[in-house]
């Protein structure tokens, strides 16, 4: 479960960053109705809620308070693979634009 929450905060970090980007650029839009809220209100709240998900992650890890029942085990790992198949996407439609 460490690397499986280490994971999501990495990634939830760098999902935020590119998202953010996208958005500045109109790239992408937000497709999640409670981001783009934040993101409207201000990109820096958007920005901020993501960093502060991922401490909560990092700090499970790090307090070693992690979650061990099989619904948690198997709700982060699909997470995992969702957000791995988001950040592919991001990267489809925004690095063509950056090279």
């Amino acid at each position: 479960m460490k690397f499986i929450f280490s994971y999501l905060a990495i990634i939830n970090i760098a999902d935020g960053a590119v998202t953010y980007w996208g958005l500045q650029f109109s790239i992408i839009e937000e497709s999640n109705p409670i981001m783009s809220g934040l993101y409207v209100i201000n990109p820096l709240l958007f920005l901020g809620y993501k960093l502060f998900l991922s401490c909560v992650l990092y700090g499970l890890v790090l307090t070693k308070k992690l979650p061990t029942n099989r619904f948690i085990k198997a709700l982060s790992i699909t997470a995992s693979i969702i957000y791995t198949i988001v950040i592919g996407l991001h990267g489809v439609w925004v690095l063509p634009l950056i090279i």
